[in-house]
C-alpha cells in the first residue's frame, strides 16, 4: 500500500508518497511543515530499485556530487559519488513539471527511506525559485515581529550572533542555517525552510524582512548600510541557485535586484560579544 504525506513551505507544496513498508516514521525536520492537503502540490513518488536506470539525452552538469542530463524537457538528476561515473550514484531523480519519480539504489539503504534522502532528492533550490523565492545561507531571527537574517562565509560567526540576539534580546532563532527570501504581492519576506545543516532550529515561520546582516570578524564593531553593487554581491554570495539553469539565474538576479533596493543590507565586522547586538541594534533604529 502506497502512504502519501504532504509538506508546505515557502510557497512550495509536496505529496511525498512511496510503499508504507518504506515510509519513514519520524517526519525530522520535515514535522513543522506537514499539513493534510496540498492544492497544487509537486508529486514524489519514491521506489526502491535494484539498479538505477542507465541516463537518457544530454549531460548538462557534471559536478562530483550529481549529474544532471536532459531530454526533451525532462530533466534526471543522478546523486552520489558520480565524478567517474553515473554508476556510482544511489538515487536517481526523474523531474517532467510537477511529477517527480525518485529511484533509489537498493543496496544504499535500509528498510526505510529516511527524511534526509527525500530532502536531498527533492532539488529544493528549483522548486523555491518556481515559487518566487530564493534559498539563502544565513541565520534567520525573529526580532519585534520582523526577520534579520546573518551570512557571512561558514565559520566567520552567522550562528554566534544569532546566539547573542537570543540570550540578550530574547530573539526566536527560527532556522539556524537557512531562510528562504520570498516576494509575496510585491513585499518581502523571509520563510523557514526544512533544511538547517548543523543547527537543532528548523520552525515554520514566516516574517517581513527588515535587514540582512553581512558578518565579519574583526577586534571592535563597526557597521555600514550597503548599497547598490556592493549589496547585491554580498547578499548573492549567500544564494543557493542552479547556476546552469538560465531561466533560475535570472528569477534570483531580479528577486535580489528587489531586495537590496527595498530591504538594510549591512556589513558588520564584529566582536563575539553583546557590543555586537547593541551596534546592529542601534543601525536598526537609524541611530548610527
Amino acid at each position: 500500500m502506497m502512504v502519501t504525506k504532504c509538506y508546505s513551505f515557502a510557497g512550495v507544496d509536496l505529496q511525498i508518497s512511496m510503499a508504507e513498508e518504506i515510509m519513514y516514521i519520524n517526519d525530522g525536520y520535515l514535522a513543522s511543515f506537514a499539513t493534510d492537503s496540498v492544492l497544487k502540490p509537486h508529486n514524489f513518488t519514491f521506489e526502491i530499485c535494484e539498479k538505477l536506470p542507465e541516463p537518457q539525452g544530454q549531460c548538462v552538469v557534471k559536478t562530483p556530487a550529481f549529474r544532471v542530463y536532459d531530454e526533451n524537457g525532462i530533466s534526471t538528476r543522478y546523486i552520489g559519488s558520480v565524478e567517474q561515473s553515473w554508476r556510482n550514484a544511489y538515487i536517481c531523480a526523474q523531474h517532467s513539471g510537477n511529477n517527480h519519480i525518485i529511484k533509489l539504489k537498493k543496496n544504499q539503504y535500509s528498510e526505510r527511506v529516511g527524511t534526509h534522502t527525500v530532502l536531498s532528492a527533492i532539488a529544493a533550490e528549483h522548486l523555491v525559485i518556481q515559487a518566487d523565492g530564493i534559498i539563502f545561507h544565513c541565520s534567520y531571527i525573529e526580532y519585534n515581529g520582523k526577520a534579520i537574517l546573518f551570512t557571512a562565509p561558514s565559520e566567520t560567526g552567522k550562528s554566534t550572533q544569532a546566539d547573542l540576539w537570543h540570550n540578550y534580546r530574547g530573539a526566536d532563532i527560527v532556522n539556524g542555517d537557512r531562510a528562504v527570501i520570498r516576494a509575496i504581492d510585491g513585499k518581502l519576506y523571509a520563510a523557514g525552510i526544512p533544511f538547517s545543516g548543523s543547527s537543532n532550529h528548523c520552525e515554520n515561520k514566516t516574517l517581513p524582512l527588515a535587514a540582512i546582516v553581512y558578518l565579519g570578524q574583526a577586534p571592535i564593531t563597526t557597521i555600514n548600510r550597503l548599497s547598490g553593487y556592493q549589496s547585491f554581491v554580498r547578499v548573492w554570495e549567500g544564494v543557493s541557485v542552479n547556476t546552469w539553469d538560465k531561466d533560475d539565474m535570472n528569477k534570483a538576479s531580479a528577486l535580489i535586484k528587489k531586495v537590496v533596493e527595498n530591504v538594510q543590507v549591512f556589513y558588520m565586522p564584529c566582536t563575539p560579544d553583546e557590543n555586537a547586538v547593541i551596534v546592529l541594534e542601534k543601525a536598526l533604529e537609524g541611530e548610527i
